[in-house]
């Protein structure tokens, strides 16, 4: 049971209600009153799964008709009912995902949201009225912030993109841009390389994907560059976008000065494609990501200035998992891993993520085998470094210790460090000992 909201007059709730398979969902409503069920405004089902992720939003204070997000057309669009269950509108057919509400006017006649527009690593705003006619906010292509004014009459805009440090501009009602503030650029006087945004094809032949490969400040390309690969690979996180830096560390930045290349794909499985790209995993964590991270290493090695012999990579939490598997299911690959806070075997993962990914268990047995690292410890040939908070409530230290126990058991050297009292992410001060031990141990590894 998940997404409650009220309606206006506060008789009813709408509660959306998944059963335990995540792929039948239905939008509930019920007598705020007595708990009494009313009825069921709508229902979805999908052979992957559904997934609700925003409570019903309702644009007028005076109303009880609602909006609602769904991608049962592929894509995340709105979509305006009455509180009877009638779809008054499909307020918007975008081929891409609505992502947030922003708000309304106060006659909730114009609904305020932002999605990516036609292209991916962008997130823009825009409005719709209760026709369905959808008009562009934002003028910039770019990664915008956008906060709504009580009386619908002012849009401001924080946005950054690939030239564009932070620029802050005021638009009134008719979509007049005023710029409020163009900030300079923090980085200025500090030695930093650049970074190219380009796409190659899947494993599939044919879906384009995001790639960023930042080279150093003194790039010569007659050199043969190590690289580090970084990865995540997993739903609901792209890792390229359109804004400064293009979704990059610093740390990236700093590593490329020491003589590397760093290069992420955000592969089939990540964020804000749709529900095809990104249901390609269902059943299968695993299978489709690496096969599209071998499409970028095929890539990295097509370039001249790359040395294929050396190269490496890290990930955290499902990039964890993901650098886990590619060092074991595909060893030939890459010379150094370090995995932090890594799933080994999707069954020790909370059951709601888990099971919306790859069902159950018993219902899917094969693919929870074939998904686990522990199945594969005998293949390790690189070097390995496994991390790990201690106080991981996340993804539970049983992950990682059951994996080391599995190398122990084969004979399989790997190495290993915890950050004791640290939760999912190593946050604070002692980030900056992490990503020390995480760039040394690639330097010291990668010869």
């Amino acid at each position: 049971m998940t997404n409650l909201s009220w309606s206006p007059d506060e008789k009813y709730v709408l509660i959306a209600e998944l059963n335990r398979g995540q792929n039948d969902m239905s939008l509930n409503v019920y007598d705020a009153a007595t708990g009494a069920y009313v009825r069921s405004i709508l229902n979805e089902k999908n052979p992957n799964w559904v997934e609700p992720e925003h409570e019903a939003f309702f644009p007028n204070s005076k109303s009880n008709n609602f909006v609602w997000f769904s991608e049962k057309d592929g894509f995340q669009n709105l979509y305006y009912y009455s509180i009877d269950g009638k779809l008054i509108k499909q307020l918007t057919s975008n081929k891409f995902p609505t992502r947030e509400i922003l708000g309304s006017n106060p006659t909730g006649t114009e609904i305020y949201f932002t999605a990516t527009g036609a292209n991916p690593i962008n997130m823009l705003a825009y409005k719709v009225d209760l026709k369905g006619k959808q008009t562009l906010i934002t003028k910039e292509e770019g990664v915008h912030a956008v906060s709504v004014s009580t009386d619908g009459n002012w849009f401001f805009d924080e946005f950054s993109n690939h030239s564009t440090p932070s620029k802050s501009v005021l638009y009134d009602k008719n979509l007049k841009a005023t710029t409020l503030l163009v900030s300079k650029n923090k980085y200025d006087g500090y030695v930093m390389g650049t970074a190219e945004i380009k796409t190659i094809k899947a494993a599939d032949g044919t879906t384009d994907l995001y790639t960023r490969l930042i080279k150093p400040s003194n790039f010569d390309p007659t050199k043969k560059y190590p690289v580090l690969v970084y990865v995540y690979g997993g739903p609901h996180a792209q890792m390229i976008t359109n804004s400064y830096l293009d979704g990059a560390n610093l740390w990236m930045y700093w590593m490329a000065e020491q003589g590397y290349l760093v290069f992420t794909v955000d592969n089939r499985g990540s964020d804000n494609r749709g529900f095809a790209f990104e249901s390609v995993i269902h059943g299968r964590l695993g299978v489709n990501e690496i096969d599209d991270q071998m499409k970028g290493v095929d890539y990295l090695k097509s370039l001249p200035y790359v040395d294929g012999n050396r190269l490496a990579v890290h990930g955290w939490s499902f990039g964890g998992f993901m650098t886990t598997s590619i060092m074991l299911r595909k060893p030939d690959v890459f010379k150094v891993g370090v995995a932090g806070g890594p799933v080994t075997d999707w069954k020790y993962y909370e059951v709601m993520y888990g099971e919306r990914y790859m069902d159950t268990p018993a219902e899917n047995q094969k693919g929870f085998d074939e998904a686990s690292t522990l199945n594969y410890v005998k293949d390790l040939k690189g070097k390995l470094l496994l991390i790990h908070g201690t106080s991981d409530d996340v993804v539970v230290m049983q992950n990682n210790f059951s994996l080391i126990k599995k190398f122990v058991e084969a004979q399989k050297q790997v190495d290993f460090f915890a950050y004791p009292m640290h939760k999912h992410n190593v946050l604070g001060k002692d980030r900056v000992h992490l990503m020390t031990k995480v760039l040394n141990y690639v330097i010291d590894n990668n010869k």
